[in-house]
């Protein structure tokens, strides 16, 4: 736990649920000195007397702030905390300072005074609030093509003892004169005369590099959409730096978790509200589909809310463009870059404009990477090194102007229908608009700094110096057309390099949920039945679909090769197909019922229709359609026990480009359909997947794997798991987040790491905050998941997680079932060494072809791993097998010694394997220091340990961290 002064978290929390359980009952909560008393509320006896300032309440139904406290309590603190302000602006008027009329209560009603906490530093000529404060813009009508834009009144600094007022960025009034009529309502006025702004900046002389020009007109006009803005945030009174003077007090800070950031759009010339300003470009709950909590929870780590900014306490993006305006360009230089399109310099002005503008700011965020220019860095964010988990064109993932959107979007379509050099500059950043020069995103990406086109331009149409004709050339279905969603295929995949990568895509792939091409075809998959037949064989009943039309396959005997790939295919203008996939548990090291897959066994389609699938597991029979269109394919090389569990179907699944080619449309001219470059590879590449979501059927008799993920939580950030970024993995084919865990299993493990999805799918996500880098299948020396940034709030399981199972309160039947995760068998050689090969010869093992092995990760090696440079020492032995075929299978282990499985038969891994147990891999994925590790294992974990001093070493965890005991693993886990 993170300790300060004496206070813990865990105290705060604590006191937190008590407060609430006090709301809940209408009683009072501990009552502070320094607060005054507001009207009768609800009815509930006050509570006992604090001993200090602060926040209490509500008594007597009133939330009291003790304005200006110095002694808070941890009651007063943990109240302040968990307040959730709602505010409701009554009125705004503007004859010379603007006036607001506002009301505050909590979610429940109950009224919240004393809001007025004011610091005022020894400098100050005037006291300034410290959790309220206000801004106000107007929204000027775009002209000559140009977009509707923001302009900041607040850009006077207030006047100190040493300095007097100046011109400055956008920023908020803090130091006006608050009322508090104490009962919840309150009136606040501006320290800033809007309506004579524009003299003042005029009056105020400025030295260069600052330009008055660059904050635009300031003239106040009272017939335009004007947007006020509210916010209650901050520290707790007499915390952190809350404090009357602003110096910092002996308690440590505690912010309001749940801040309040409110927005009223009103025309000042009538006084009336306005439902939409007329510049609504996107709605803050798309930026938390990814994000969760727009700016991360205030004070929260780092590390949990890695896509913090503003202390967390600006999280609504219709507030950010009040202060994210052309204005961030005031007292700035343009920056100077070298000839490789580096930066030397600040980037706060690029081209003439703001980088800070909202537009330009947040596309070069996610842009990331494929941005031209390099070594962005405004504010501390590097936008070069940002990923984004999505195709960057699915503009529609942000910008919602669909007819079902709301009116907080009803400008979402301005992406295609208003191009400007702002937005659109903003991702083609190569492009400079004012000579028509520079280089396209394209060949940046292929390591130019320069691009000629036919005009002998860069941008085609030459220099523009405004944005009078982007529409001309830019018409919406142009731009649409040009921002198609589709990723590209991946230039190491195996049909297109010699030794490429198998298991990536050789072909286009676009989301089924996204804009796609013309003629693409959108295929579903329909499974009515999984079973096990007499013969103890795995049965599956389907059906494919077009554009959600029944589609029966073709029929062999008469069917025509397909002209882009010679052969006959399950469908016309389609090549490959996907897999029928079955998983289920068997018993392991003791556990009768396993909770996790350990067994799992596929055929491909294409082999099952053709009738080639004679052999191994693989082989089946494929029967159909019956009158409705379903299938029934078998598969006939696999038994499933009758002590097997969970047995499950699934169709899709397809990803190996050279032996099992994924299900691909072949007949668009814009996706061609190309002979392999690639030495002896037959299959062809290109062509496009249109992503088929993955579905499955738990078998007839038998209860399925708890769920512990949805996809749908997934793909609210990814859009379609697997694929759609520059760096796809399985080829999208593997496409359900629910079913990550048919293939990555408990016992595999891959150079030392687990390669079970509770393990390595954690480790991924928590990267900045583990203490060991994650570099498991890293790709470079360099470039590894350590380096993935998560957007969201890391310890808000919910982001991911169904409700009650990442706390195992809804899944406690399966704890005692759940397997060891295997992360050490075989050899682990020092790097570089030799690794003897074996091969089977009869009933023995000779020698074989020997390999250079790859040394364990660091993280791996020390100190979880004893390590020596014998190779014979460094196996770990051999681990979990079962064998689902109908064979005996012989192999041979790591150091020569023959083995033999029968069908139907598991051979148990050695005692000499290393393993986590089951509960503290997913704990120790993201809390992996010294002391967490040391924790776990006084507790009963057990973190890279012979597999025979585990099972033997019970995991106690729960003893604490179950529902509703001292360290609830919920309680830490969620999202305030």
């Amino acid at each position: 736990m993170e300790k300060n002064k004496g206070r813990t978290w865990l105290g705060y929390v604590a006191a937190g649920l008590l407060a609430t359980l006090l709301i809940g009952c209408g009683g009072g909560g501990d009552s502070g000195p320094a607060g005054p008393t507001g009207p009768a509320g609800p009815a509930g006896p006050s509570g006992p007397s604090g001993p200090g300032g602060g926040t209490t309440g509500p008594s007597a139904g009133v939330w009291t702030i003790a304005s200006n406290a110095t002694t808070p309590t941890d009651a007063s603190s943990a109240a302040w905390a968990s307040l959730a302000p709602q505010v409701t602006v009554t009125s705004v008027t503007i004859s010379s300072p603007p006036v607001v009329s506002f009301k505050v209560t909590d979610p429940n009603g109950y009224p919240v005074i004393g809001l007025g906490n004011t610091s005022k530093s020894s400098t100050a000529t005037v006291a300034g609030l410290t959790n309220l404060s206000f801004s106000i813009a107007k929204l000027v009508p775009g002209t000559n093509g140009a977009p509707a834009k923001w302009v900041s009144y607040i850009v006077t600094t207030v006047p100190t003892t040493t300095a007097a007022a100046a011109p400055t960025r956008p920023s908020t009034d803090t130091t006006g004169t608050l009322v508090d009529n104490k009962d919840g309502t309150y009136t606040y006025t501006f320290y800033r005369d809007i309506t004579k702004i524009k003299d003042q900046v005029a009056a105020m002389t400025v030295a260069a590099p600052n330009n008055k020009d660059d904050l635009g007109d300031l003239t106040y006009d009272a017939s335009l959409v004007h947007r006020l803005t509210i916010q209650i945030s901050g520290n707790a009174p007499g915390t952190g730096s809350n404090t009357p003077t602003g110096a910092a007090s002996v308690y440590p800070a505690v912010p309001m978790t749940n801040p309040s950031d409110v927005i009223y759009d009103f025309v000042p010339a009538t006084g009336a509200k306005v439902a939409a300003s007329g510049r609504d470009i996107v709605a803050t709950a798309k930026c938390n589909e990814c994000h969760r909590q727009l700016g991360g929870i205030p004070g929260d780590s780092a590390q949990s809310s890695a896509a913090g900014f503003h202390g967390g306490n600006r999280n609504n993006v219709q507030y950010c463009v009040v202060c994210h305006t052309e204005q961030r360009k005031y007292g700035k230089t343009e920056a100077t870059i070298d000839a490789t399109l580096t930066f030397t310099s600040a980037t706060d002005k690029v081209d003439g404009r703001a980088v800070g503008n909202l537009p330009n700011y947040i596309h070069k965020i996610h842009n990331g990477s494929l941005l031209a220019k390099k070594n962005y860095n405004y504010a501390g964010v590097l936008p070069n090194e940002v990923g984004y988990p999505q195709d960057i064109r699915n503009c529609t993932k942000c910008h919602d102007g669909s007819a079902t959107s709301t009116a907080l979007t009803a400008q979402g379509d301005n992406w295609k229908n208003v191009p400007n050099r702002l937005a659109c500059g903003a991702c083609h950043d190569g492009i400079n608009f004012a000579t028509g020069m520079g280089v396209t995103l394209e060949d940046a990406a292929k390591g130019l700094t320069s691009t000629t086109g036919p005009s002998g331009y860069a941008h085609p149409a030459g220099p523009q110096a405004d944005d009078s004709l982007c529409a001309t050339c830019h018409k919406p279905d142009t731009v649409d057309l040009a921002h198609t969603p589709v990723t590209p295929p991946n230039a190491g995949n195996a049909l297109a390099v010699t030794g490429g990568n198998t298991n990536t895509n050789s072909a286009w792939i676009a989301s089924n949920t996204s804009r796609l091409p013309a003629g693409a075809i959108k295929v579903t998959y329909d499974i009515k039945s999984v079973s096990r037949n007499a013969s103890k064989q795995p049965v599956m009943v389907f059906r494919m679909l077009q554009n959600g039309a029944r589609a029966d396959l073709n029929v062999l005997a008469s069917t025509t090769p397909n002209p882009a790939t010679g052969d006959k295919e399950i469908w016309d203008n389609f090549m490959g197909a996907p897999s029928v996939y079955f998983v289920y548990a068997v018993p392991q090291d003791g556990i009768t019922a396993p909770a996790d897959f350990n067994v799992s066994a596929s055929g491909w389609l294409k082999k099952l229709w053709n009738g080639t699938a004679t052999s191994g597991t693989g082989a089946g029979t494929l029967t159909g359609p019956d009158a409705n269109g379903y299938y029934t394919a078998t598969l006939t090389g696999v038994t499933v026990p009758d002590n097997a569990v969970m047995l499950t179907g699934g169709l899709g699944y397809t990803y190996n480009v050279t032996s099992t080619l994924p299900l691909t449309q072949t007949n668009l001219a814009a996706y061609p359909v190309t002979a392999a470059t690639a030495t002896g590879q037959t299959n062809k590449q290109g062509g496009l997947i249109v992503i088929a979501p993955n579905v499955q059927k738990v078998a007839t008799g038998y209860t399925g794997r708890r769920t512990v993920v949805e996809d749908k939580r997934c793909n609210a950030c990814h859009q379609e798991l697997g694929t759609f970024t520059e760096d796809a993995f399985h080829a999208g084919q593997r496409n359900d987040g629910s079913t990550c865990s048919w293939c990555h299993k408990p016992n595999q493990t891959s150079s030392g790491w687990s390669a079970d999805s509770t393990s390595f799918v954690h480790g991924i996500h928590a990267g900045a905050k583990r203490s060991n880098k994650f570099t498991w299948h890293a790709s470079t020396t360099t470039e590894s998941f350590a380096d993935v940034g998560y957007p969201g709030v890391l310890k808000d399981c919910e982001t991911c997680h169904l409700p009650g199972t990442y706390d195992f309160s809804t899944t406690s039947s399966s704890l005692p079932n759940r397997l060891y995760r295997t992360v050490g068998a075989g050899i682990y050689p020092a790097s570089g060494e030799t690794i003897p090969g074996y091969k089977v010869s009869g009933t023995s093992c000779v020698a074989g072809t020997p390999s250079t092995g790859t040394a364990l990760s660091v993280f791996s090696l020390s100190p979880y791993v004893a390590t020596s440079t014998a190779a014979a020492i460094n196996s770990y032995g051999v681990g979990f097998t079962y064998n689902a075929g109908l064979t005996t299978s012989n192999a041979c282990s790591p150091t020569g010694t023959f083995y033999s499985v029968a069908a139907g038969a598991s051979r148990e891994a050695e005692p000499t394997t290393l393993v986590i147990s089951p509960i503290t891999t997913a704990c120790f994925a993201c809390h992996d220091s010294d002391l967490a590790k040391t924790h776990m294992e006084q507790n009963g974990g057990s973190i890279y340990k012979p597999r025979s001093t585990a099972l033997a070493t019970p995991e106690t965890c729960m003893l604490c961290h179950a529902t509703g005991r001292i360290a609830d693993i919920k309680a830490m886990h969620v999202k305030p």
